[in-house]
């Protein structure tokens, strides 16, 4: 009996052998990414760790600097889909062919918090119940303001405290005039959808109701429409869209490196920026509300393709990239803000110093990750921005009014999503 169970023993060991050295056969995946330079270069040092993380696995990075979705959709089509793409706006334009693996079983059996690890800003990579990305870059859309201008006003800084009402008395005051002209706006936006849709949801307004439909004649989207419209042709303390030719500039950005306006709402990228701007005592804030807080996360997600050959390999390494070790390295290389939230409010991204050599409120973007609005990311997302923008080009030259424009992309909507 003894040496039967010792056959056993080994029989188990042996097995248990050969399991493992299957585990650990060398695996080769792809992943494919858009960017600059800078981008490219922390993608590699992250899989790089990975690898290290990894030995089995070998990641091939993908650049493709333009025409990216274009291109990623002409490798699937030949059959030659990347492991691992990364992905934005046009996600459940995929995900919705089928053509991206659901990660949902992947996070269940991996314990994964996401919760914890990226606030809300998953949300927007979820499509009729399932989850097909992780986040893996993702600051929110802040304010901007110059602190000089704010204190020559005598008002206080801005918070995610604010309300609209608080906001525009600021608007106003930080608003100078010589004659007819304006020297130095309150604040500047314009067309660009992550501003006028933060608004609607501030507003708790929707472009899409929680069924799919579209909301775009609800009171709340009327009233969020015609504040933003107001700020520029009743409160006259932003640019119109001719203000911003005669100026020379289609963006709010570039006014404020000049000085010419007192607050703006963008993204993290608007931090390098200013780093080489002298002369300009500028500070940054979460984004306010008025019914609820609301802004736009500006980043990417990691998914799965279906036609990988090694998906369970492909999720180890997304997981690891959003994961803090990987995220750190988008930090320490001032790529980007992260999507994870403690490397969010870690010590290292909370220096100011990291990223623009001066003491700012880093604070802001971890202190928007709840806010950040599920966006309504559905198949038809490009098709529901161009109808939208269509109508809204007209509102904002104030060509005709909000009532008519609300009509009209709800009708344009309910067309498109019939």
């Amino acid at each position: 009996m003894r040496i039967r169970a010792l056959l056993l023993l080994v029989v188990c060991l042996l097995a248990l052998s050969v399991s493992m050295v299957a585990a650990q056969e060398p695996v080769t995946l792809r992943l494919s990414m858009w960017g600059g330079l800078a981008d490219q270069e922390a993608y590699q040092a992250r899989l790089d760790l990975a690898h290290e993380a990894f030995p089995n696995i070998t990641i091939e990075l993908l650049y493709t600097p333009d025409d990216y979705d274009q291109r990623i959709q002409t490798m699937m089509a030949g059959g030659d889909a990347p492991d691992i793409v990364q992905l934005a706006e046009a996600i459940h334009g995929y995900s919705s062919r089928g053509q991206l693996l659901p990660l949902d079983q992947f996070v269940a059996d991996a314990e994964l918090d996401l919760d914890a690890r990226f606030g809300t800003n998953y949300r927007q990579y979820q499509y009729e119940g399932s989850l097909y990305a992780l986040p893996d870059r993702g600051g929110a859309m802040i304010v901007y303001y110059n602190r000089d201008m704010f204190d020559a006003a005598g008002i206080g800084y801005p918070t995610a405290e604010w309300t609209w009402a608080e906001f525009l008395a600021a608007a106003q005051a930080l608003t100078i005039k010589d004659g007819d002209a304006t020297t130095q706006y309150g604040f500047a936006a314009g067309g660009w959808w992550p501003w006028w849709m933060s608004f609607i949801y501030q507003n708790g307004g929707a472009v899409l109701d929680e069924n799919g439909a579209p909301v775009m004649n609800s009171d709340a989207v009327k009233e969020a429409l015609q504040f933003y419209n107001d700020l520029v042709y009743t409160y006259a303390v932003a640019p119109s869209p001719q203000d911003y030719a005669d100026l020379g500039t289609n963006s709010p950005d570039p006014l404020f490196a000049q000085g010419k306006v007192a607050m703006i709402m963008t993204g993290f990228w608007n931090i390098s920026t200013l780093r080489d701007v002298p002369d300009i005592n500028w500070d940054i804030a979460p984004v306010w509300g008025n019914v609820a807080r609301g802004t736009v996360a500006f980043g990417s997600g990691l998914a799965i393709t279906s036609g990988s050959a090694h998906p369970e390999e492909a999720f180890q390494i997304i997981n690891f990239l959003t994961d803090e070790a990987a995220q750190t390295v988008i930090v320490e290389r001032g790529e980007d803000a992260p999507a994870n939230v403690n490397v969010l409010n870690s010590e290292l991204f909370l220096s100011g110093e990291t990223f623009a050599n001066r003491d700012i409120y880093m604070e802001a973007f971890g202190e928007s990750a709840d806010a950040i609005i599920a966006l309504p990311l559905i198949p038809q997302w490009n098709e529901m921005q161009s109808v939208m923008g269509t109508t809204l080009d007209e509102l904002f030259i104030n060509a005709i009014d909000v009532p008519t424009a609300v009509d009209q992309m709800q009708f344009d909507l309910e067309d498109l999503l019939q």
